[in-house]
């Protein structure tokens, strides 16, 4: 006799098993696909870099009086927090990923705000 998996699946589905940020992004037009192949050749502190000169240009050079440093480590922790949760199937997952604990991982989702859209959570 067979086992019979299917009721399996259905039972237990987490919010983020298909959230993909990168397909948020790139439906959103805030990317496309010949950007992405850009950043391959770029050092995360190549990106950093653009984007706060860009930041700069925007504001005519003057940065003076924004705590860039203050809010950095908040920054970095949001983005990584969106990575894990984009390539793991639950959170779970993604908090041993981060290294931390699904408590802890469902506190940073409120404080970063991080929704799971239902794009998201369409299969495609």
């Amino acid at each position: 006799m067979l086992f019979n998996n299917s009721l399996r699946k259905t039972k237990y589905k987490s919010n983020n098993q298909n959230y993909n940020y990168r397909k948020e992004l790139l439906e959103k037009n805030k990317i496309d696909k010949d950007f992405i192949n850009k950043i391959k050749h770029l050092t995360l502190e190549d990106l950093i870099y653009l984007k706060l000169d860009s930041l700069s240009i925007s504001l005519k050079g003057k940065l003076l009086g924004f705590s860039i440093l203050k809010y950095f480590p908040e920054i970095c922790t949001e983005a990584f927090v969106r990575y894990a949760l984009s390539v793991t199937k639950n959170k779970r997952d993604a908090s041993v990923v981060l290294g931390t604990s699904k408590q802890n991982l469902n506190n940073m989702i409120k404080r970063f705000d991080i929704e799971f859209t239902r794009s998201n959570n369409e299969k495609q």
